[in-house]
């Protein structure tokens, strides 16, 4: 992006109650609009050009007739919802995102500027996390709806500029191929996780390039019959893996090995039908 983002530009936590952030400065040529996705973790908010803002809600006559642009967010603006003891707090969840980047590197992630400001909209002075999250723009990867053999070449819909839609798959299925031997690799060296299982979590851009955008949820792995729970109660680390071997089986064709230690533990019938009952309390209790 050419313009540099001042973090301190006006940003609301809800659409319905006007509550300004203390750190955040009145708006001047940037606006900031919350994302309809925001999730468990993250208020989400997307950094725009107020004049794109302006075409995008009054039009603009192109050729005669008026149309309506969507405003392309310059980033994406998160602010954790957790609220930290300390600095040192800090840093051991900023430490998530730098072992992502390190394994996955910045062509499988969304890039982030991680940063700490001072909040006292509560009356006392407490830490949040923030980040101003590189814009990732394309179709969902939903593992959980991968509908039929040409899964890939329907998700691009129709060709894009230079690339034709076979070459576009050929191109997706090799950046998820990469996906899964890094993350695999990460699991080997580090015993952790990314979390792999929230719809949204990844997305496959126009140009076939494949990017985790969930970057705060990394969760151990541990081989026993112990069913981890992220601190929302969500199975993150068992879904996660199943998550891993549907690209692995569904997308990338490969012979799913039972007697891989992985998923031999957390594929077994028994040990799903048990994360199955998580789940549904899980969503239950939303």
């Amino acid at each position: 992006m050419n313009q540099q983002i001042d973090i301190r530009d006006q940003a609301y936590l809800s659409g319905s109650e006007v509550k300004k952030l203390n750190f955040i400065k009145e708006p001047t040529t940037l606006e900031f609009r919350k994302y309809y996705r925001s999730g468990l973790r993250s208020h989400i908010f997307e950094v725009l050009e107020a004049r794109d803002v302006q075409r995008e809600t009054h039009g603009e006559i192109i050729d005669g007739i008026r149309m309506f642009p969507r405003a392309r967010p310059l980033k994406m603006f998160r602010i954790l919802r957790n609220r930290f003891k300390n600095k040192e707090a800090v840093f051991k969840e900023i430490k998530k995102y730098n072992t992502l980047l390190k394994f996955l590197g910045p062509d499988l992630i969304a890039l982030s500027e991680e940063f700490m400001a001072d909040y006292t909209g509560t009356g006392e002075s407490q830490i949040v996390l923030c980040g101003l999250q590189e814009y990732v723009d394309g179709q969902i990867l939903d593992p959980w709806r991968l509908f039929g053999d040409n899964y890939l070449m329907d998700l691009f819909g129709s060709p894009q500029d230079g690339l034709d839609q076979s070459a576009l798959v050929d191109k997706a299925r090799k950046n998820i191929e990469s996906f899964v031997k890094k993350i695999r690799e990460m699991i080997t060296l580090t015993g952790y996780i990314p979390d792999l299982a929230g719809i949204g979590n990844l997305i496959l851009t126009p140009g076939g390039d494949l990017k985790l955008v969930d970057i705060n949820n990394i969760v151990e792995i541990k081989l026993n019959d112990t069913i981890l729970v992220d601190d929302k109660g969500y199975p993150s680390c068992d879904v996660s893996i199943e998550v891993l071997s549907i690209l692995e089986r569904d997308i990338l064709r490969q012979e799913i090995h039972m007697e891989d230690p992985l998923y031999r533990l957390f594929l077994s019938p028994k040990r799903r039908e048990r994360v199955k009952i998580i789940e549904r309390e899980f969503y239950t209790n939303l």
